[in-house]
């Protein structure tokens, strides 16, 4: 970096004085590569909320919630005997205690492997799914009724009013899904697919405290948007354990910004930590 006094006043702002920051002896560059980072993450951050209503910059009580989910409320100690131990933190903490990075980045880890099998599922078991676009939970068991009704009804005589009513109440409830009519000769695929649909909605349950849409997620642009979500995720991740990486070089211009690692809300906000997003 050629002139890292005039980055890191560019990111901190015109009021801001960096000559402290300089005073600390510690890696300018390094600290500008580390604030970049913070600033990157509260972009991710804005960009999740606005396309998908979900808020990484989760508050103490949200947290706490999501203290129910076990990979996120166990966490494993090592002993001065080098005993592993696991603690429990709904244990150890209470509902409005600080969220601190280590468990945001829990946070990330779990909700990205939840999503990355979810992803992995609809592209290897589920490519040709028929009801993606209008799918809701509502419409699980209206699917396994119509599929159930149709298989009794399937070989027999005389039916034909029984199918044209059940065809033309699936086709009200799905009209942007052509493929998956008539129902009458892809009931079995219909059926089949509700398998998707009932883990789509265990993962959505596990992450009620966040809020997290699957459904509409999904109905949005052909799923692409879960991959979305997933590779944003992914690089608040990373940004984050960059962070806590380089913080050892430069405990001091950590502190002068602001940031504590044992709260996340001066990293996403602006005016306790001003960074320019430029």
């Amino acid at each position: 970096m050629r002139d890292p006094k005039r980055v890191l006043k560019k990111l901190l702002g015109s009021d801001t004085d960096i000559e402290p920051f300089d005073a600390t002896g510690e890696s300018l560059e390094q600290a500008v590569e580390t604030f970049r980072d913070v600033a990157q993450c509260r972009k991710i951050r804005d960009f999740i909320k606005n396309s998908f209503g979900i808020d990484l910059a989760i508050s103490p009580q949200t947290f706490y919630q999501l203290l129910e989910i076990g990979a996120i409320n166990y966490i494993e100690t090592t002993q001065r005997d080098l005993e592993v131990e696991t603690v429990s933190l709904k244990d150890t903490r209470q509902p409005d205690d600080t969220v601190s990075i280590g468990n945001l980045n829990s946070v990330l880890r779990e909700l990205y492997r939840d999503l990355q099998l979810l992803h992995e599922r609809i592209h290897k078991d589920f490519p040709d799914a028929l009801l993606l676009r209008d799918m809701r939970p509502e419409l699980i068991n209206r699917c396994l009724d119509f599929a159930d009704r149709l298989e009794t009804l399937h070989g027999k005589f005389f039916t034909g009013g029984k199918v044209r009513k059940i065809e033309k109440e699936f086709a009200t409830l799905f009209p942007n899904s052509p493929n998956a009519r008539p129902m009458q000769s892809k009931f079995l695929l219909v059926r089949n697919e509700m398998e998707l649909y009932q883990s789509v909605l265990r993962t959505e349950k596990k992450w009620q405290a966040l809020d997290l849409d699957l459904f509409a997620i999904l109905r949005a642009n052909d799923a692409n948007d879960l991959r979305l979500l997933l590779k944003n995720a992914q690089e608040m991740g990373n940004r984050l354990w960059q962070i806590i990486y380089e913080s050892s070089e430069i405990k001091k211009c950590l502190e002068l910004l602001g940031i504590d690692f044992a709260n996340i809300h001066p990293l996403f906000n602006n005016q306790i930590v001003p960074l320019s997003n430029h």
